[in-house]
């Protein structure tokens, strides 16, 4: 009997406990305006740093254009108002979404537990992680496993040099300081003389380099995961819920797909 009265003084507790959960979220949801902010001013703005590859650049009459930009309009759209995209610094960007002058960020940011404790980020929408770039010509390599042994280039401290190293010797990876070169000197001419049989490098890059360069082919995927996620003020949930319920639509329903698409192929 004792333990049937103390069975139903848990199950009550429990069940006010919910109770008071439950409306401490919904009084959370109704002081958070962020989304009801956006909607009664009729305009989302977008914070980006131009440019950045196929992702976010000006086009021939000046305007952005690229994937993230492309996505910013169709967020703008599906929650029925006008975007107003903004081009920042970098190095100002996140301080532009933090003071709440911008809505949101859309500027290839990749997920990082530092960053998610400052701002608020959406799912991830894109991988922008480490490829392989080789001549066209070039049938041996398929994968990270064909990159035993062979000669390989890098750019100097970044995770493509990191990857590297787990497949070949050091003294088989050529380091460059900048892949760009004015002159068309540099890692992409050497690749296409045969100075080493591939390139790792981030995927952002990558399709730069193909776009540009003829002769130059991407292997595979992504084999690291580099995620993008957009970025808001940290108290903005009602907003980043919406955010996400958008971006799952637009997966589902092949948006994302498309403009990607759109952007990257050759």
């Amino acid at each position: 009997m004792k333990n049937k009265k103390l069975f139903f003084v848990i199950l009550a507790l429990l069940i006010i406990a919910a109770i008071i959960g439950f409306l401490w979220y919904q009084n959370f949801r109704t002081t958070d305006d962020s989304l009801a902010n956006i909607k009664n001013k009729g305009v989302l703005v977008v914070g980006s740093d131009i440019p950045y590859g196929v992702m976010e650049f000006f086009d021939a009459d000046g305007n952005p254009a690229g994937i993230d930009v492309d996505i910013a309009q169709e967020i703008a759209s599906r929650l029925g108002v006008k975007l107003e995209f903004r081009d920042h610094d970098w190095d100002q960007l996140f301080d532009k979404v933090k003071s709440g002058e911008v809505d949101l960020a859309l500027s290839s940011i990749t997920i990082t537990p530092e960053r998610q404790k400052e701002m608020r980020f959406s799912d991830s929408y894109f991988n922008g992680g480490q490829v392989i770039v080789v001549r066209t010509a070039n049938q041996e390599i398929s994968g990270v496993k064909s990159l035993v042994g062979k000669k390989i280039a890098v750019q100097k401290d970044t995770t493509g040099y990191t990857e590297a190293k787990k497949y070949t010797p050091e003294n088989l990876i050529s380091v460059y300081l900048n892949f760009e070169n004015a002159n068309g000197a540099g890692i992409i001419s050497d690749l296409k003389n045969e100075k080493f049989e591939a390139i790792i490098v981030d995927y952002i890059q990558a399709l730069s380099m193909i776009k540009s360069n003829s002769g130059l082919k991407i292997i595979g995927v992504p084999f690291t995961k580099e995620d993008y996620g957009i970025v808001t003020r940290i108290e903005n949930n009602v907003l980043m819920e919406k955010i996400n319920l958008i971006l799952k639509g637009m997966k589902n329903d092949g948006t994302l797909d498309r403009l990607e698409t759109r952007w990257t192929k050759i």
